[in-house]
């Protein structure tokens, strides 16, 4: 997809951008914004189609995607202006876009619930269970007076204005061969967004790098240590501000994020077909293929304001063409989700690609302050039992919301804003229990599957056992045991057996109601608990990471 610029000129029809690889727009195109992101090579995508399927089959049901967190950097480029003046745009502009970002991977942006009135909604719009956060320190570990925020003066560096670059191969030879070169912080470390201003003639609203892997380097469309992020045309960041409309609502960098973490135009780029449009593809299952909008050069991509249906069977789906998607080419209000096959191409990105697999843990030092949202509940319960989540969520004063998939009937006390709040749920079956945390600097998620099982007439061990619990399961060797409720002998014990049967750790103390596991010695692995309670030996699996 590529995203453009409408800017209406009287009694003229514009020519469309051609797909932006290397040389990608005519610069006599005037008046037309696009997406200059290259296209990656077969290579690429024979390695990352490939990483994508393992992904898969190690998670079929999407069910275990843990929250990561991915600490900003926003590169302010202009030209001594003062804060709030165009180019240098303000601080607040700069927060509606990250508030943007955050709501978009998480399938809550704006409009996202006019997906209900389309035959997508069987498909559903994917929660990546990503947070966004404006890093609090710069490289050195000093505080940034504006979190996530480097303001850079071009003509103090002895640079050239971006304006003055009037075609896109010599404003991408400046901006990344001079800008971003000379400003980037660790992109292991950051997610580096740069914005400036650019000539009309270059025709691009924003382009980004795609994810490499170790194997992978030199690639023409992957980022590397002078480059890797995203540009974005300082008009359309953001959803307050200086906006150009009809590109004001923050989605050219929701966009070219997308391509960032791995996800292709939904139209395809050629791929497949020489001539585009219908036989090109995203390499998503559950994204349509389509004729788009437009044929020459634009391969299956819509513009503008469409209206659902839209070229409802010409590429074979009964629901047409999938325009709300941000990997489309419309208008900011009238894109809004991602699909669970993109999610997959996003958490593979994450996991695989060299510069976004430690964000998360950097995130940890550079998005302190920001509550990180976890909790523990056993993921097999009893519908009587009384349920409550081990909230050890850290970070600064946070606030919370407690959230189940499907709600009917779900009771929190004493309400579901609470830290720790009782849950009882009306029968049995299976649930998402997701928690939001938040606060000043930022939110994060959590979410967990739980299974509800009917244990009326179960022997009583069996319903001690779904009591007690083991968190954080997986952790890396520090544990704690929660027994539920006090049992009539007053001491416990505790064994730990590695997959062989063989004892590794074995303790007997008084009963407590939690109790402390120092298994750090331990290497990474699965384990076996058995807990001896009330004449009883409850087992449970125990999950170590390094």
């Amino acid at each position: 997809m590529k995203l453009t610029i409408k800017l209406i000129v009287a009694a003229v029809s514009l020519t469309l951008t051609t797909n932006a690889q290397n040389k990608a727009i005519d610069p006599r195109q005037l008046n037309k914004r696009g997406c200059a992101t290259e296209v990656p090579t077969a290579e690429w995508d024979a390695w990352f189609n490939k990483k994508v399927e393992e992904y898969k089959q190690n998670n079929p049901s999407h069910k275990n995607i843990s929250s990561i967190t991915i600490p900003v950097v926003v590169h302010v480029i202009h030209g001594g202006q003062s804060v709030g003046i165009f180019p240098n745009i303000s601080q607040n502009q700069i927060k509606s876009q990250i508030a943007v970002l955050n709501k978009d991977f998480a399938g809550t942006g704006m409009n996202s619930s006019l997906l209900a009135q389309t035959g997508f909604s069987t498909v559903g719009a994917a929660d990546c269970n990503i947070t966004f956060c404006l890093a609090q320190n710069d490289p050195d570990g000093g505080p940034l007076a504006e979190p996530g925020i480097h303001r850079v003066n071009y003509v103090s560096e002895g640079w050239s204005n971006p304006v003055s670059a009037t075609d896109l191969n010599s404003f991408k030879i400046l901006m990344d061969g001079t800008i971003k070169a000379n400003t980037i912080w660790d992109p292991t470390r950051y997610f580096n967004i740069w914005v400036s201003d650019v000539h009309s003639n270059v025709g691009i609203l924003g382009y980004a790098t795609f994810p490499g892997g170790t194997n992978l380097t030199g690639l023409p469309a992957t980022g590397n240590s002078a480059d890797d992020g995203i540009w974005v045309w300082a008009r359309s960041f953001g959803s307050t501000g200086i906006l150009q409309y009809p590109y004001n609502f923050g989605r050219t960098a929701t966009h070219e994020t997308g391509h960032w973490l791995g996800l292709r135009h939904i139209g395809g780029d050629g791929n497949n077909n020489p001539n585009g449009d219908c036989g090109a593809t995203d390499y998503c299952n559950d994204t349509p293929s389509q004729k788009g909008g437009y044929s020459s050069g634009q391969y299956g991509q819509n513009f503008g304001g469409p209206s659902y249906p839209l070229h409802v069977n010409v590429c074979s789906s009964p629901y047409g063409d999938m325009f709300m998607n941000f990997m489309d080419y419309t208008d900011d209000a009238f894109n809004y989700m991602f699909t669970p096959d993109q999610n997959a191409r996003i958490q593979t990105a994450l996991l695989e690609g060299y510069y976004r697999n430690g964000l998360n843990e950097s995130a940890q030092q550079l998005c302190a302050g920001i509550p990180v949202a976890d909790f523990y509940i056993d993921t097999l319960l009893c519908t009587q039992q009384e349920m409550q989540p081990y909230n050890y969520t850290n970070g600064s004063s946070p606030t919370y919301t407690w959230v189940t998939t499907p709600s009917t009937g779900v009771v929190f006390t004493p309400d579901e804003f609470d830290a720790a709040p009782t849950i009882n749920f009306p029968s049995s079956g299976v649930y998402t229990i997701q928690l939001s945390s938040s606060n000043n600097a930022g939110i994060t998620k959590s979410s967990t599957v739980v299974q509800l099982m009917d244990c009326t007439g179960m022997k009583a061990e069996n319903k001690n056992a779904a009591a007690v619990v083991i968190f954080p399961n997986p952790g890396k060797g520090t544990f704690t045991l929660k027994t539920g409720q006090e049992p009539l002998q007053t001491t416990m014990s505790v064994r730990v057996n590695n997959s062989l049967g063989q004892l590794l750790y074995s303790k007997e103390e008084p009963w407590s109601p939690a109790v402390n596991l120092n298994l750090e010695h331990l290497p990474a692995g699965i384990y076996s608990v058995n807990i001896g309670l009330d004449k009883e030996t409850i087992v449970k699996r125990l999950v170590i990471t390094k």
